[in-house]
């Protein structure tokens, strides 16, 4: 079948959408399925810049070099970016990774071709469309000439995973919008750039989980960027805020973070950044914490002491069970400093090991995935996903354990608190939900 000839005009189109999100002053563009140039022809008409493009079409290529500086003819899958010898202040995929067959490793590529302080802008079908939810709830994924489910796509993308396909190529999106609408989100435009890290290289991958936590969440980064000098990065999971806390992340070049379309839970929306960590030691954290002076080079030494050990949690203030710290003295931000300095020699060792370390702020060795998994996601919401690793953790022969000499400040419950959901009723369900799971009797009957 010649699909092409059931998509009259898909190589000729002009695309205003894309057009008004490249810069004015970007000088050198790259547009990756270019198509017969309309849009490289109308960027020239409206700057002085070099526009070139890559296109597999052969009539489309030729067109294309009648209006492009440079036009290659050449499949992406394969492409060699040696030719193209130098960066791009601007490089353009418009509607082509989903046609690629590993289009992860492709973008990957000609991140090394963008310039420090250059964008990429691209646009991807939403496969998560309400019209293909509703397909779907009827048995129905049907391929058609053009669209979402056009018959040459062969990958296909939501809004959680473009943030994870990004994230996985060192991109930063400052930008994303639902198109044409929020209420008909066919595709989503996306412009991103490199961030700028604090360290090249990470030894740690900080995650943290936000939901209509704005100001605690702005204070929980913000201790971690002052207090935290060993070698990291910050990768923030939101689990679809609608009070602001988006347009902070995505304005903030020296963090990560993935946005998710509502709001996933403890478990689901930590199993997104799990799924991206490729640092040997990882953090938990919920949204409403407030680190300390030096916390994360005394962990990783803490939990290398032992090679069992995979999960390291601190002492705090609002926790269950034995790490908490009864009646702490200070009463701001300045004394808590002062109060974590003096617990860095304990009486009692740094080391506590027990079972079950609540994971409002953990350290973990990576190997953990391995070893132990993910979190289990019929933990809705939150509360258990950490006692139910903690019995993973034990179970395969590996120990759990707290460090006396680190100190974490923590709100607690702001998520549940911000959002009126039922701290109590959620608990229950979940309780219910670990008790069968593990075969155990229930103290209440």
């Amino acid at each position: 079948m010649d699909y092409q000839r059931l998509r009259p005009g898909y190589h000729n189109l002009l695309r205003r959408e894309i057009l008004e999100l490249i810069p004015p002053h970007a000088s050198s563009i790259l547009d990756l399925g270019c198509g017969t140039g309309e849009l490289g022809k109308a960027v020239k008409q409206r700057q002085k810049c070099f526009y070139a493009g890559v296109e597999l079409n052969k009539e489309a290529s030729e067109i294309a070099a009648t209006h492009l500086d440079k036009v290659w003819r050449d499949n992406l899958n394969r492409f060699e970016i040696s030719p193209l010898k130098k960066k791009f202040s601007c490089i353009v995929f418009a509607d082509i990774l989903e046609h690629l067959v590993y289009p992860w490793p492709v973008l990957v590529k000609f991140v090394s071709c963008l310039a420090d302080d250059g964008i990429i802008i691209a646009s991807i079908p939403n496969v998560a469309h309400p019209w293909i939810i509703t397909e779907l709830q009827r048995g129905l994924f049907r391929y058609g000439p053009a669209g979402i489910l056009d018959v040459t796509h062969l990958r296909f993308f939501s809004k959680t995973t473009i943030f994870q396909m990004f994230y996985q190529a060192g991109l930063k999106i400052i930008g994303f919008r639902p198109y044409p609408s929020k209420e008909n989100p066919i595709q989503y435009h996306i412009i991103a750039q490199k961030p700028k890290l604090k360290f090249r290289e990470a030894l740690t991958t900080i995650l943290i989980l936000s939901y209509n936590t704005q100001d605690y969440t702005i204070r929980t980064i913000e201790s971690i960027k002052k207090y935290t000098h060993t070698p990291h990065k910050i990768l923030v999971i939101d689990n679809g805020s609608t009070d602001g806390t988006l347009n902070y992340l995505r304005a903030d070049k020296e963090i990560f973070h993935v946005e998710n379309s509502c709001n996933l839970g403890f478990g689901r929306g930590f199993n997104i950044g799990l799924q991206l960590i490729d640092t040997p030691y990882f953090v938990l954290s919920n949204s409403d914490v407030v680190v300390t002076e030096g916390w994360l080079k005394i962990m990783i030494e803490c939990i290398n002491s032992d090679e069992k050990l995979l999960c390291l949690g601190p002492r705090s203030n609002y926790v269950s069970g034995p790490q908490k710290m009864s009646d702490v003295p200070y009463t701001n931000l300045e004394q808590l400093q002062e109060y974590a300095k003096k617990l860095e020699s304990p009486f009692t060792g740094p080391l506590t090991y027990f079972q079950r370390i609540v994971f409002f702020f953990a350290l973990f060795k990576t190997e953990a995935l391995n070893k132990i998994g993910f979190l289990d996601e019929r933990f809705e919401l939150g509360n258990f996903e950490d006692d139910d690793y903690c019995m993973r953790i034990a179970g395969a022969g590996y120990k759990a354990a707290f460090a006396n000499n680190v100190f974490i400040h923590h709100y607690g419950s702001r998520t549940f608190v911000k959002n009126k959901i039922d701290y109590k009723k959620v608990m229950e369900k979940n309780k219910e939900r670990f008790l069968k799971k593990w075969n155990l009797p229930d103290n209440k009957q």
